[in-house]
């Protein structure tokens, strides 16, 4: 028997302290999201070439944007919206603005950290999913300022997290999500 094999099946993978959603946890996720983005940001604006390792550093803050909303927001609230009737234990929780769009207005400037980290999330029923899909807005949004045009195929009403509705989905920009969070 190799050394190898031996390491492998005498490997117990040990049990992790489950950790406890509250007020602690989400601040350690906002502060340690916020650091990595930091960081790699920094890394990607030092960059001379697009090569690989830029490739990579962009897919490292999809990684952490992504992990964040998952923890932070859909964790916490759900999603910043959802499709009014949709069943919250079956749906589907999107990213509104495409996350390699949310990278790139990083990167370029555009957004903060912290917008970045709080960009619209909204929860939607599965067959919307597949409308939103076939109609070309799969992975792709039509307009990032007036972020609710994405589900103007829907014939939809949305609402908040708690329950405030949206009632000029058409107008309803970026910065006004950003005051409505009071993300600043």
């Amino acid at each position: 028997m190799s050394n190898l094999q031996t390491l492998i099946e005498t490997f117990r993978k040990k049990a992790y302290k489950r950790v406890q959603r509250n007020d602690y946890s989400y601040r350690q996720t906002d502060d340690f999201t916020t650091s990595e983005l930091e960081r790699l940001l920094d890394m990607y604006l030092a960059k001379i070439d697009e090569d690989q390792e830029a490739r990579l550093i962009r897919d490292a803050m999809e990684h952490h944007i992504r992990r964040y909303h998952g923890y932070a927001i859909e964790g916490k609230i759900g999603g910043h919206y959802r499709q009014v009737g949709v069943d919250e234990k079956n749906c589907i929780f999107e990213h509104v603005m495409p996350v390699n769009t949310i990278v790139a207005m990083l990167i370029d400037g555009r957004l903060t950290i912290k917008q970045a980290l709080n960009t619209p999330t909204c929860l939607i029923k599965k067959q919307d999913d597949v409308t939103l899909r076939e109609s070309g807005h799969g992975a792709s949004s039509p307009d990032a300022w007036n972020f609710f045009r994405r589900y103007s195929v829907l014939n939809s009403q949305f609402k908040t997290y708690n329950g405030q509705a949206i009632s000029n989905l058409m107008d309803f920009t970026l910065e006004d999500h950003f005051n409505l969070f009071n993300i600043i």
